[in-house]
Parts: structure tokens; sequence; C-alpha cells
């Protein structure tokens, strides 16, 4: 059995799911990716596509991202510094609600860590993730999943390189990207560091305003 949570965080409510004492889906509430789930809305249809959104009247699929220099601190050679589109006071995780009132205390306890440790992420204290997994997919979506838990915190890679990570060649950069795509464990397994081999941002699920913020709060530089 799945069980349900939501928790706050700095982009927008977020739904957790978790089934035997384990992670199995982490979703921005409200978007056509995120399950059903008891007392929550049926996700809307997407107004626009999930590679459109602008700032500052720039389109931000035309943004490209840049590697820090060695040394650099978080943020220091960001080209376009936008904030965050906060809904709560501080940059960290809020709230976390139960939606099931039998919820086992094993996953209590999971959905507890889940939210301690975005809480260090959002507030820049933690890059590496420390929880139990279920991820459901194919075959190839699962090599290619697993291949996005060895991108590192504040570095971008292209869809090519995580087929070659996966053990395919770069020729599946596009199957890559279409299971990229299905990622459903979003920021823990960081989908939002794969951009276009251009460094041009692409799709997220979530909406590239949200890509663009994870990018940039792991001190990445836009131009």
């Amino acid at each position: 059995m799945v069980f349900h949570a939501t928790l706050e965080s700095p982009l927008g409510d977020i739904l957790l799911c978790a089934e035997a004492s384990r992670l199995c889906g982490l979703h921005f509430v409200g978007e056509p990716d995120c399950p059903v789930a008891p007392g929550l809305p049926r996700p809307r249809r997407r107004a626009a596509r999930p590679s459109e959104g602008s700032v500052d009247g720039q389109p931000i699929r035309n943004l490209k991202v840049c590697q820090p220099q060695p040394g650099s601190p978080p943020g220091a050679q960001l080209a376009h510094r936008h904030p965050l589109p906060v809904s709560l006071p501080t940059p960290k995780a809020g709230a976390l609600r139960l939606l099931e009132a039998d919820t086992p205390t094993a996953v209590k306890t999971l959905f507890h860590t889940v939210q301690m440790q975005l809480d260090d992420y959002f507030a820049g204290h933690r890059k590496v993730f420390d929880l139990p997994l279920a991820m459901h997919g194919t075959a190839f979506q699962k090599r290619i999943w697993d291949a996005l838990l060895t991108i590192p915190y504040g570095t971008v890679v292209s869809y090519g390189d995580v087929a070659c990570t996966a053990g395919f060649t770069s020729r599946y950069g596009r199957p890559a990207g279409a299971a990229v795509g299905h990622n459903p464990i979003t920021i823990v397994v960081p989908c939002h560091r794969v951009v276009a081999s251009s460094h041009a941002l692409t799709g997220y699920t979530g909406g590239l305003r949200r890509k663009l913020a994870l990018l940039e709060l792991e001190g990445l530089a836009l131009h």
C-alpha cells in the first residue's frame, strides 16, 4: 500500500509517496504528473508547456548554464540572479501533513526524515540525500534514474551524458530524456541537473521556473 503526505516547500506544496517504508514518489502538487491522493484536487491541465516560462521578459529556455569556477562560493557568479518563487517566508521545508489516518509509524518516520533532509537542502546545507527509495519503472527507466543519482550537486550534464552513464551510447539521449521526464522522485533524484547539450535549460515536469530555482540554489551560473 502507498501512503501519502504533503509538505510545504519554497517551490510550492510537495506530495510525498511511500511504499513499505521507502520513498516512491515526490511530486509538486497540482502538476500533471502528480498522482491522485486522498484530500488533494486532481492534477490540473498545464496552461503552458514545461519548457515555457520567463524571468524579466527573458524566456527561461534561452538561458544557458555554466559551471561555477573552482573555489567560488555558491551563487557568486550568477549573471542573472532571480529570487526563488517562494510561498514561505524562509527558504526551508515547512509543515508536513499525513493524508492517511492509518499511516504506519515507520512511514511517518520516513516522511519526517524527508522533511528534515529537504529542509537542509533548501537551506543550502545538504548536497546529498540519504533516503531509501523504491522506483517503479521499466528496466531502461531504472538505469537512467540510477544514472541521475550520480550527478554531483551544483553540476549539470546532458541527456547524452546520462545515457552513457547508464551504459548506453550518447545516441540514446532522446529516449534517456523521455525517461528523465518520468522520474517519479524529483529533487532527491536530481533530474533538474540535466540540460541540453548546448547547456540550454529544457523541460521540467515542475516547470522551468522551478528548475531555474533549483540550479541557482546549487550555485550554478546562468547567462
